[in-house]
């Protein structure tokens, strides 16, 4: 089960982009870039027991780090030549933003002091 962000949150980060994934596949990225975020966190609120409890009010740079993350994948998935109703120029542009996006949030949040703030909000 998916908890730091959903594959509508997913979706929206590449609108124009049609994609063939189910939502049930979108999750399975999901999961992965969640795990990630643990990883680098060295804490997690999915499972039990909880380090802290997430809420996407408060938590928002690490349910963009998720969507970001799971975006990326969802782009990457897609067939060569296959971008939907974008060129190929702009998919590969949408997944550096994405990539990027994820790349400097993992770091913000692999930072002690970071994760104790979001801790205590």
């Amino acid at each position: 089960m998916v908890t730091y962000t959903t594959a509508a949150k997913v979706k929206s980060r590449f609108e124009d982009f049609d994609t063939d994934l189910a939502d049930s596949e979108i999750e399975e990225f999901i999961l992965t870039a969640e795990s990630l975020i643990d990883c680098a966190m060295h804490q997690t609120a999915r499972g039990s027991p909880k380090d802290f409890t997430f809420s996407s009010a408060k938590h928002g740079i690490i349910e963009e780090t998720a969507s970001c993350l799971a975006a990326f994948n969802c782009l990457t998935a897609q067939p060569t030549g296959q971008t939907g109703n974008i060129s190929s120029a702009r998919a590969g542009l949408m997944a550096s933003l994405l990539w990027a996006t994820f790349r400097r949030n993992l770091r913000i949040l692999g930072d002690e002091r970071i994760q104790k703030f979001l801790k205590g909000l």
